[in-house]
């Protein structure tokens, strides 16, 4: 027996001498090799942060109940929603329940679609709109959970936010790229991909790259005009400038990107029928007693 065990082996006894009683204890499988006398009910949640897009047709939510005594057969799943441009939340509701099965450590997921999260939800008395397109970026559904048992109801621990993001966040493959340094042609990336997320309902990020240079954990940021289709880019965030004195543009610095044909970038080239939305950008930085460094990319939404 180890020193890890033993000591719980010791702390079991001394509650029985105390007691004068003990019924067998309850040990999990908490995790790998180990195991724990649980005293009450929780959730193991995998999910703990959903993204919702438009279009996409059900979203999972997943997680482990952990029971003991005092059994757990049904968990019921809670839901409230806050919309984003009023700050104004909803209703909470009934959004769905497991029958929880036979079991210390008992998988629990479903597949939701937005038929099911809207579901009885009202904000300001009105329902969520028919079409998931008017959500505001930002919005979210915030899932709570409770336990049914036979000694009554237990409030389990953890929650799981839907957050919803713009249709033109997500993951865009490199279908044509260039970087120029000082006028030369010197890499190129298609193929690859990159994650566009969804700052509010008009910034993007451009996260993990400035171009062909690898960045992680850092970004910079562009918007989209919706009445013109026309981005502005590059936004620089507290992650700062990749390389260089400062940042460069076509629409700052049109000279510096004589390899490129301005008026064809900078543009967002919407797919409504497929989804595979087209992003143009060009963007670059320059570097004083050096020059310019310019890339392009033409960016197809797969994911």
């Amino acid at each position: 027996m180890n020193t890890k065990n033993l000591k719980y082996f010791v702390f079991i006894i001394l509650s029985c001498l105390i007691t004068f009683s003990c019924s067998d204890p309850v040990l999990v499988d908490y995790a790998e090799g180990d195991t724990v006398k649980i005293n009450n009910p929780f959730l193991q949640i995998s999910t703990l942060v959903v993204p919702f897009q438009a279009g996409i047709p059900s979203y999972k939510i997943s997680m482990h109940l952990v029971n003991n005594e005092q059994d757990v057969s049904k968990v019921n799943v809670y839901s409230i929603f806050t919309d984003a441009k009023t700050g104004i939340s909803s209703n909470e509701v009934l959004l769905t329940s497991f029958d929880v099965a036979d079991g210390n450590r008992v998988l629990l997921e479903k597949n939701l679609t937005y038929d099911d999260l809207k579901k009885g939800l009202k904000v300001g008395g009105v329902d969520l709109p028919a079409d998931q397109n008017l959500l505001a970026v930002g919005s979210g559904w915030k899932l709570r959970f409770e336990g049914e048992t036979k000694f009554g109801t237990e409030i389990l621990s953890g929650t799981i936010n839907v957050g919803v993001l713009s249709r033109f966040a997500g993951i865009y493959k490199v279908i044509e790229s260039h970087y120029y340094r000082i006028g030369v042609l010197t890499a190129t990336w298609d193929g690859q991909t990159r994650f566009l997320g969804s700052v509010d309902e008009n910034t993007f990020s451009y996260n993990d790259y400035w171009g062909s240079f690898a960045w992680a954990g850092k970004s910079f940021r562009f918007d989209i005009d919706f009445a013109t289709n026309k981005i502005k880019v590059p936004i620089i965030t507290e992650s700062g400038l990749f390389s260089g004195t400062r940042a460069i543009s076509c629409e700052t610095d049109e000279a510096l990107f004589a390899e490129f044909d301005c008026k064809q970038f900078n543009v967002l080239e919407p797919n409504e029928a497929t989804g595979a939305h087209r992003i143009k950008l060009t963007y670059g930085y320059f570097t004083d007693g050096s020059g310019p460094r310019a890339f392009y990319e033409i960016l197809e939404k797969v994911n």
